[in-house]
């Protein structure tokens, strides 16, 4: 068990001090009957199980205040549940190649409609974030379920830049998946249990030399458990001093886990979109017991105001009072 607020606690070195204030009470009020009740009154006086109901009472209604202070401690466990979840970042390629027009309308919108396709197929409960690349990548939409801010800032991208730094879009959406604690550690033994995924669409093959390389990037997210699933548009050669992109694209997946697709076809993405859904993952989670402990305080407190009124002393009967003013 742990405490959100253990501060609190130091507060519990007070109950010693309020059950010796009680005693003490107790004590002089005893001390005071004794020594200025009458003597006939004294007769009468609560005798048997008074006593002792009061000091449970008393007892009671300390052990309420312990629960109070613990309550204000906000006691928790920790423990792990299955629950489903996923993360996806969509990584679109931006560059002015994806203008070209071998896809109607262009390559761009065709990588878009597949984005918004991905969306309406997503379970609810995927979080979606996006990154763009072209020269440089980063991250425009960090994972989020709200499907309005996925479609909002998809529709507010253009392609205007020219470079394609894939392997630099993979590792910065990789850098988004453990930002968002959708990378496991340690990975998980099979990538199909990886709650983070990577979907990236794009024209071409890496062409910035100064960034990370698409075979170090996939060799990353193979280490982190991420598979990636590159949907490769249009038909360009690449450069002629590197494999085709369909080559570079197709090795990503494999060794990550991935599906890679070189269409948008409805079965193309059909196929790439069954695999990544999403998964049952253990989550961490920290239950909090504090409405126990208020729950336990308020019976306490309860139960001492009964016992306090048991051990309210009753008026003598009748018969007992006669006999006594006789006496």
């Amino acid at each position: 068990m742990t405490f959100q607020s253990p501060d609190w606690l130091w507060a519990l070195l007070a109950l010693p001090l309020i059950t010796a204030g009680l005693l003490a009470w107790a004590r002089g009020r005893r001390r005071a009957a004794s020594e200025w009740a009458e003597p006939g009154v004294m007769a009468v006086a609560p005798g048997g199980r008074v006593p002792l109901l009061r000091a449970a009472a008393a007892i009671v209604a300390v052990l309420a205040v312990g629960a109070a202070i613990v309550a204000l401690a906000r006691p928790s466990v920790e423990g792990t549940q299955e629950e489903q979840r996923s993360t996806v970042m969509i990584t679109l390629d931006v560059s002015e190649s994806m203008l070209q027009t071998d896809i109607a309308p262009n390559r761009l919108e065709a990588a878009l409609d597949a984005a918004g396709r991905f969306l309406d197929e997503a379970p609810a409960d995927t979080a979606v974030g996006i990154t763009t690349f072209a020269d440089r990548a980063s991250v425009v939409l960090a994972p989020t379920t709200d499907r309005d801010d996925v479609r909002a800032a998809l529709d507010a991208i253009e392609g205007t830049r020219v470079g394609t730094a894939l392997g630099e879009a993979v590792s910065v959406s990789l850098t988004a998946l453990q930002a968002a604690g959708a990378v496991q550690d340690p990975p998980p033994a099979d990538p199909s249990d990886s709650p983070g995924r990577i979907l990236v669409l794009t024209d071409g093959a890496n062409s910035i030399r100064r960034a990370t390389s698409p075979e170090a990037a996939a060799q990353r997210a193979a280490a982190e458990g991420v598979p990636v699933y590159p949907i490769l548009l249009g038909d360009d050669p690449g450069r002629p001093d590197q494999p085709l992109p369909a080559e570079t694209l197709a090795a990503m997946a494999t060794q990550t886990g991935g599906v890679f697709a070189q269409s948008t076809t409805a079965d193309d993405l059909r196929a790439v979109f069954a695999d990544i859904g999403s998964i049952v993952a253990p989550v961490d989670e920290l239950r909090e017991l504090t409405v126990w402990a208020v729950g336990i305080a308020i019976a306490l407190m309860a139960l001492a105001a009964i016992l306090a009124g048991l051990a309210r002393p009753r008026p003598p009967r009748l018969g007992h009072r006669a006999r006594v003013t006789g006496a």
